[in-house]
């Protein structure tokens, strides 16, 4: 079947989908809530409003009360817990006070003056004291909410990501999880061209436009089965103000590293609508250093190699969104987005080869380009009923991109100059498209189910010219020219189940991938394809014992597949004596992983302990071979598996109202082994992260972060990675009832960041180190304009809002 036949099934097959007690509860006397209503435009108390109190996991409603003739109510009773408080009166807005903590040390929760607004559909949400901690836990994820970390109000989506446990960003922008750099990173929840050339675009993400990163290790049958360590999902603010605010942020760091952004939203009637743009310029110098030894038998040869390079990149990031509310019950919204960057890395490369017939220098000016653009827009349909909970979502994303790499090098060897220039270009463009429907089965049961594909083409080339010094014409060099095209087209259903009994919840579900392929080189005279199916199961349950303890236990079976960069044979030539290529016949790993979860509610904090098994087959490893020249070439190859055991504490508390604590640590214990004689390793190492990260922030004075990360040593088939640590600091005063913002940071501090690999062969032992100078500080002054009472007080989605509209009708409201 061709792949535009198949193509065409999969589109027609999405676009008939579907018509198919308390948190921590230790028994406490009296704890009462209180407050008054009133109306906001005119001050007058506001009788009869009602107060409902929830408990703020499963969302159920513990008790409630009304307001009297002066606007005071007061509801008693409350056992210790976590709690969402919700404030409403016909014809006016309904106000949340979230996460509100109930203790044996607190004895009453003030609202204060609850104010409501006439003819406005929004929820607002009450400021209180007490927030929930940074990291929450909730369905088998760790939702990280970015609005308690300063580097969202100063710094950028990679930068945020350094402070979620689990994950680990390296000096080149690497995300990583659990020692994993097998990650799937959505961006709300869909694959994008966006990171199809890693994550640099991360980078020009403000982290303010992010309102939380789910981790999620072991993901339901609902998700893409993609990804060998799980899902890091980023999910963007969504765009509900009243009226009309924005900001303007300014940023200058050391080293010439600029940015400038802005953003803005409306709200008018049923539309919503709201922009955003950020400009950075960044320049950052490194060297990387190679020593290699090669064992021949006439001898031992020394490749030496020094770089010095200097990175400068110019980026522009906008985007835009729009939500029209057709009925209560129906909703269409668009997100657009625009990435423009150009980048250039110049540097001055020194080889030096010593052997028995004596020394060879080689000096390398290269100026290495990379620009390009990508645009990425989603279209998504939201449809609730009556009853709660049940819901049709629906979403077509289409994004395209578009890079050129022009590359020049200038060869000094004996005395002469040798010119040569490298250039490629890329096409990106992909397809999603997914329907997903909820249906409860009764009060605490529901099926969820659902249709997805996503539609990848890619076509790129490559091309050599040298400058002949007799003709002085630049002309191609034989042999060298290549081009890729490849093609996939991924198509899912799903199908979970969960519910709940007393205090024990559980969900199963399986998911069903087909896999089409279309590789091919060389003008399509070599092609590589495939075509398999996959059954990815998972399951999860969760277990409440007594009113502080709560165990969690989860499975799945998860794929990677290898992507372009993996399969295309093309030999990528980094230096003379330095070269790497593709393997078209590389298969996808296969994953299982286990995971048991314990946490601890205490009345300053919370502990989870999580431990991990994850077994690894058809393992993709990069293996070195250097020939008698000197020459390493690099490839990858299906070779061995691996079985990893680990364990993971997570620690979050308050020494005060006003300053948090939050630390984890990671253990894990790898077995890499492979029983093929041509290349046979067995291999077991230990490794630890650790990060710590205290906030506070002083009333009247400035808010204050310190951030520590330690990734501990790390193996490889053929090599270990030396240990890295780094420290950070901010700080930022409002003036001007916020207004103006003024932040300061530092990252790295004591600019500790680097890389340090040592790697042999059967013929070879190489080492390399990488250092840039990742000590960086950061002046940033942010102008907030527009309606700022009520931004500060509105955080909850359009989506949330419906959701809380749905639960007061449905509690009688």
């Amino acid at each position: 079947m061709s792949f535009k036949r198949k193509t065409t099934i999969f589109s027609v097959l999405f676009m008939l989908v579907f018509a198919v007690q308390g948190f921590a509860q230790l028994s406490v006397s009296g704890t009462v809530v209180k407050g008054t209503v009133t109306d906001k435009a005119t001050g007058n108390p506001l009788e009869a409003a009602t107060i409902q109190i929830f408990n703020s996991i499963d969302s159920v409603l513990v008790t409630g009360g009304s307001s009297d003739k002066d606007g005071t109510f007061l509801v008693s009773g409350l056992t210790e817990g976590v709690y969402n408080i919700k404030v409403s009166y016909i014809g006016y807005t309904t106000a949340v006070a979230r996460n509100v903590k109930v203790g044996k040390d607190r004895k009453e929760v003030n609202l204060g003056k609850v104010q409501l607004e006439m003819n406005s559909e929004m929820t607002q949400q009450i400021d209180v004291v007490d927030e929930a901690p940074a990291m929450t836990f909730e369905a088998g994820k760790k939702v990280y909410d970015v609005k308690k970390d300063l580097t969202a109000k100063n710094g950028n989506a990679l930068e945020m990501l350094k402070n979620v446990p689990s994950v680990e960003v390296d000096n080149d922008g690497n995300v990583s999880l659990r020692g994993s750099a097998n990650v799937k990173i959505l961006i709300d929840g869909k694959p994008s061209a966006l990171l199809s050339n890693g994550t640099q675009v991360l980078q020009n993400i403000p982290a303010a436009m992010i309102d939380k990163v789910e981790v999620i290790n072991n993901p339901s049958a609902k998700y893409e089965a993609e990804g060998v360590s799980g899902i890091i999902n980023i999910i963007m603010k969504p765009s509900n103000e009243f009226g009309y605010n924005g900001n303007v942020k300014v940023n200058g760091g050391t080293e010439d590293k600029y940015n400038l952004s802005t953003g803005a939203s409306l709200k008018k009637s049923k539309w919503t609508m709201n922009g955003n743009y950020s400009y950075w310029s960044y320049n950052l110098p490194g060297v990387s250093r190679v020593y290699r030894q090669v064992y021949n038998p006439g001898g031992i040869s020394n490749v030496n190699t020094n770089l010095f390079w200097g990175y400068k990149g110019i980026s522009h990031y906008g985007s835009f969104g729009s939500d029209y509310e057709i009925d209560k019950k129906n909703t269409l919204s668009l997100v657009a987005n625009i990435f423009y960057y150009d980048r250039t890395i110049k540097s001055t490369n020194n080889l030096d080869v010593l052997n028995t017939g004596g020394n060879s220098g080689l000096l390398v000016d290269m100026d290495d380009g990379r620009n390009g653009y990508n645009l990425d827009a989603t279209l998504t349909y939201t449809r609730k009923y009556e009853q709660k909970e049940r819901e049709l979502t629906a979403f077509v994303n289409y994004s395209t991109r578009k890079e050129d790499s022009p590359t020049h090098y200038i060869n000094h060897l004996d005395g002469s100059t040798f010119y040569q220039d490298k250039f490629s270009r890329y096409y990106f463009n992909f397809l999603n498209g997914q329907g997903d429907y909820v249906h409860p089965l009764g009060e605490k049961s529901k099926i969820e189910t659902g249709l997805k594909t996503n539609i990848r083409s890619i076509e790129g080339n490559y091309t050599f010219k040298y400058l002949d010094s007799l003709s002085g014409g630049w002309l191609p060099i034989p042999g060298r020219d290549n081009d890729a095209s490849y093609r996939d087209a991924i198509s899912a259903a799903y199908l979970t189940f969960s519910g709940a009994y007393k205090d024990f919840t559980y969900q199963a579900g399986l998911r069903a991938e087909h896999t089409y392929i279309d590789f091919s080189i060389l003008k399509g005279t070599e092609k590589h394809n495939s075509n398999y199916f996959d059954l990815f199961p998972s399951a999860s349950m969760s277990q409440k014992i007594g009113n502080s303890n709560q165990f969690q236990l989860s499975y799945s079976r998860r794929i990677n597949r290898p992507n372009l960069f993996l399969l295309n044979p093309f030999v990528d030539q980094f230096d003379a004596y330095t070269k790497r290529s593709g393997n078209p016949y590389l298969e996808p790993e296969y994953i299982n992983s286990v995971e048991l979860g314990y946490t601890r509610f205490l009345k300053f904090g919370s502990v989870t302990i999580s431990t991990y098994y994850r077994n690894l087959n058809n393992m993709i490893n990069f293996v070195s071979n250097v020939d008698s020249n000197g020459v390493s070439m690099s490839k990858p190859e299906n070779a061995g598996k691996s079985n990893t055991y680990g364990t993971e504490l997570i620690l979050q508390g308050y020494l005060a109202k006003w300053w948090s604590l939050n630390g984890s640590f990671s253990y894990y214990n790898t077995n890499l082994f492979n029983n093929d004689p041509a290349n046979s390793f067995d291999k077991t190492y230990d490794a630890w992260t650790a990060r710590f990260s205290t906030n506070a922030s002083i009333p009247d004075i400035a808010d204050f972060s310190l951030s520590y990360f330690y990734f501990g040593k790390q193996q490889n088939s053929q090599g270990s990675i030396d240990p890295m640590q780094m420290f950070n600091l901010a700080v930022q005063k409002g003036f001007f009832d916020k207004k103006l913002i003024i932040g300061f940071r530092v990252n790295d501090l004591f600019n500790q960041q680097k890389f340090y690999l040592t790697s042999s062969g059967s013929n070879f032992t190489q080492s390399v180190f990488q250092k840039t100078n990742s000590r960086s500080a950061f002046l940033t002054v942010t102008f907030n304009f527009g309606d700022l009472g009520r931004t500060d007080a509105q955080k909850t989605s359009q989506r949330k809002q419906r959701e809380i509209e749905t639960e007061i009708q449905q509690t009688g409201n």
